[in-house]
């Protein structure tokens, strides 16, 4: 998250662009990965490790291509 702020912060006016809109959406998407990672680490039944691993991975890898595309 600290990075995710620092990019924000450091970005100045490429924000109001398709940049600034790609970097709220992976800030997002992190936000979305850690808490079905913790939602994953506190489940108690198959079904529920299985759902939130799956969303934890999914959303990783979604961040994982946000910021390939950030860096162009």
């Amino acid at each position: 998250m600290a990075t995710g702020i620092w990019n924000v912060v450091d970005v100045g006016d490429a924000f109001q662009g398709s940049y600034g809109t790609t970097l709220v959406v992976k800030l997002v998407v992190v936000a979305v990965s850690g808490v079905s990672a913790l939602a994953h680490a506190r489940a108690k039944s198959t079904v529920g490790l299985a759902v939130f691993g799956a969303l934890t991975a999914l959303s990783a890898l979604a961040a994982l291509l946000l910021g390939v595309v950030l860096r162009g």
